[in-house]
């Protein structure tokens, strides 16, 4: 049995990471999953959420914002599809506190319940973001 799998991680503009990991924690619309070394054939959306890699040994997080994963059976090997992914270091904590201000007022002035939840969703992943500051 393999102690490791091939984890590819895509977001719009690029191959963000090719690495191989002994675990992987995402949140799914299911619910909080980790992801073992040939683990089944699995298929889910990614919510805006904490991702955990363990990768030689370290844990390594990264706030994602929602996409889509799949876990390849027969070639022991995931891929995330993300909307966006960020590690602490790519976090500005000011720039984002302004972000979440104008979102807030965004929500509040909202005109159409799209508006609203358009708005809900970025505040979202602001807050996960800011969260790996804390």
């Amino acid at each position: 049995m393999d102690k490791v799998f091939n984890l590819k991680i895509v977001t719009p503009e690029k191959v963000y990471t090719k690495v191989d990991v002994s675990s992987m924690t995402l949140v799914t619309d299911n619910g909080e999953v980790t992801i073992l070394p040939n683990h089944t054939e699995y298929l889910a959306n990614v919510e805006i959420s904490i991702l955990k890699i363990n990768c030689e040994g370290q844990n390594k997080l990264f706030a994602v914002g929602g996409g889509a994963f799949r876990f390849d059976e027969k070639n022991n090997a995931a891929i995330l599809i993300l909307n966006s992914i960020y590690s602490s270091e790519d976090v500005d904590v000011v720039k984002l506190k302004r972000k979440e201000e104008i979102l807030r007022s965004e929500i509040a002035s909202a005109k159409s319940l799209l508006e609203q939840k358009e708005a809900e969703r970025h505040l979202r992943d602001i807050i996960n973001r800011l969260s790996l500051k804390n």
